[in-house]
């Protein structure tokens, strides 16, 4: 998905763009979110730097299984990812293997369906698993946790008078960057040499994407928020349900341009939101472009059925799955969030184009304009664990 990563909502909004060491003791407290800036929880790690450190978990608080058959559905969703020989390609990441996130996912499958309640099953995993901790953003722990969703549109297949904007298809001179690279994609020229794929700006104004529309939208920002997502679910004007993936992205660096409006005085900081930038794109329509031509980052899109996928290419789970930075957090593992409202089970299927940082974190919301709602509003630190069998 975006997965496919919207900086989904508030990532798309306000984003700009340790060895190991053992935790004896909780960190002290965060500062309030309010002190820090995106900068902040997207500071990546330095060159060799882990991003994971031995966590302790008698500091964990208790942890509660509202929707266990949902849990355990992606659970069997990631093992199903493992299974598959091109998972392997995705490991060691930061020192854990392959071997032993399969090995964990098996023995937190078989703990699911035991029956335990809540007591016993927190127990069990106490007993059985140890945890590995993010080391966050001030490599204290300190994570950054935001939400992102499915969108629901209506799209028509055809340009209209009315459906004027599109999402595009990926072009076939487009050669993918190598896994965790962060140089841009390359671009096969008819000689068959390469060159840096080209940045928003330059493919609109060349118009080298003109006949790879893949559906068009009557909103301008509504294709934007697809594009970034990576998926939609949208009602075209034919009546049927279109279902729309994420199929590569140019690999630039995503730049906000929420946080532009807030650098310029035209929105407040405070009043940040997805409703609050698309009422200004709506009030001033002919200052969209410019602002979408700011972020060299395009990500293109295919049709696909039984989404939403993510970063793996398996459904992602409503409030289970979570998307990180996969160069740094072991694809498809299970992982435990701790906010202020408390602990709560996930699995890391996902990724974004703008969270490449240990500080940075997203939850699944659902689909639709509640998920929107929950999605926007979702902004807290606190902390990621990794679950491993001991």
């Amino acid at each position: 998905m975006r997965t496919v990563t919207l900086g989904w909502l508030i990532l798309l909004l306000v984003l700009a763009t340790v060895g190991c060491r053992s935790r004896k003791e909780a960190p002290p407290a965060p500062a309030p979110v309010a002190k820090r800036t995106m900068q902040d929880y997207n500071r990546p790690l330095a060159p060799g730097e882990a991003a994971l450190m031995h966590g302790d978990f008698s500091q964990v608080p208790a942890i509660t299984l509202a929707q266990r058959p949902a849990l355990l559905a992606a659970v069997a969703r990631s093992l199903t990812w493992l299974g598959h020989k091109d998972s392997e390609q995705q490991y060691p990441v930061s020192g854990i293997t392959h071997e032993q996130v399969e090995r964990s996912l098996q023995a937190l499958a078989e703990l699911l369906r035991s029956g335990a309640d809540d007591a016993a099953f927190d127990a069990a995993l106490r007993s059985r698993f140890q945890v590995m901790q993010s080391v966050g953003f001030d490599r204290r722990g300190t994570v950054l946790f935001t939400g992102y969703y499915t969108p629901i549109f209506t799209a028509s297949l055809t340009r209209t008078a009315e459906f004027q904007y599109p999402i595009y298809l990926r072009p076939d001179d487009l050669v993918p960057a190598p896994r965790n690279a962060q140089e841009p994609a390359q671009q096969r020229q008819p000689d068959g040499s390469m060159r840096p794929y080209p940045p928003r700006a330059a493919l609109i104004a060349s118009g080298a994407l003109r006949g790879h529309e893949l559906v068009w939208f009557a909103d301008p920002y509504e294709a934007y928020i697809v594009e970034i997502q990576g998926s939609a679910k949208l009602h075209l004007t034919s009546g049927h349900l279109f279902e729309v993936g994420n199929s590569g992205t140019n690999n630039y660096a995503y730049h906000s341009i929420g946080l532009d409006l807030v650098k310029e005085g035209k929105i407040a900081r405070e009043d940040l939101s997805l409703a609050t930038i698309r009422a200004y794109f709506h009030a001033h329509p002919a200052e969209l472009p410019e602002y979408l031509a700011r972020n060299p980052r395009v990500a293109f899109c295919r049709q696909v059925s039984g989404g939403p996928f993510g970063k793996l290419g398996v459904p992602v789970t409503t409030d289970i799955s979570v998307a990180t930075d996969k160069s740094i957090f072991p694809p498809g593992a299970a992982c435990i969030a701790v906010v202020p409202s408390g602990a709560t089970m996930r699995v890391d299927q996902d990724s974004g184009g703008a969270i490449r940082a240990a500080g940075r974190c997203d939850f699944y919301m659902g689909e639709g304009d509640g998920a929107e709602a929950r999605a926007g509003s979702q902004f807290a630190e606190g902390q990621l664990y990794y679950l491993l069998l001991k």
